[in-house]
């Protein structure tokens, strides 16, 4: 089994193989509690930057989806996938053999531009039908709501408990309480790569503890059901 991830930059995916971020840490742990053993420390992984996927997403012509004609948002979504889905198949051909692959695409559902981000529904929908457009069955969506601070917020401030009202929080950066602000208070510094990975390793992060928010359960279900193929 070979994994590949791609992200928005440091602080979730990581840059590089050698920088990992939290949430490559956080995809790993948990698919050790399914399969018995680390993808990373077996070196069975690779990080594709954002600057490579957007590179990639330039190159690739149009397509419609179904059919169906897609907005700004869910066609960006859509666009990243199939960019992942044939960067994979890259890969899968340096490879060599027939390893199966596990293919993560994080976006965080609600950024900057809150207002016209559209429903998580339709994003998750986008990715899946990118993937699918390539021939990929074996991609995941990795989407907090509205942002991966949310998640992190739910373990570290929250202790797991009544977090699903996070996801309604605006993941407007300029919002006047916004995510990225409550959890550099609440750590008391930057929630920076190496911060928030250190928090990580010393088990402070359990996802297997969140149970009641609905964008990281749909997460921990598909990557299951990935694992399962």
């Amino acid at each position: 089994m070979f994994l590949i991830l791609s992200g928005e930059g440091a602080s979730d995916i990581g840059l590089s193989n050698d920088e990992l971020g939290p949430m490559t840490k956080l995809v790993d742990l948990w698919i050790i509690k399914q399969i018995g053993y680390s993808l990373i420390e077996g070196n069975h992984y690779t990080i594709i930057s954002e600057q490579n996927l957007t590179k990639k997403a330039k190159e690739i012509k149009p397509r419609s989806q179904k059919g169906k004609r897609q907005n700004s948002e869910t066609r960006y979504f859509y666009k990243n996938a199939r960019a992942l889905a044939l960067l994979s198949q890259q890969k899968a051909q340096e490879l060599g053999n027939d390893t199966p692959l596990v293919i993560v695409l994080f976006r965080d559902a609600d950024g900057t531009a809150s207002s016209d981000r559209g429903v998580w529904a339709d994003k998750w929908r986008s990715i899946l039908n990118g993937f699918e457009a390539e021939g990929i069955s074996t991609g995941v969506p990795m989407l907090p709501k509205p942002k991966s601070e949310a998640w992190i917020l739910c373990a570290l401030q929250h202790n797991y408990q009544h977090c699903a009202k996070l996801e309604d929080e605006s993941g407007n950066d300029k919002s006047p309480n916004p995510l990225k602000k409550q959890l550099d208070n609440h750590l008391g510094h930057p929630g920076s790569r190496e911060l928030l990975n250190g928090k990580i390793d010393d088990g402070a992060i359990d996802l297997d503890k969140i149970t009641d928010m609905p964008s990281l359960t749909k997460f921990k279900d598909r990557l299951n059901e990935v694992l399962k193929m």
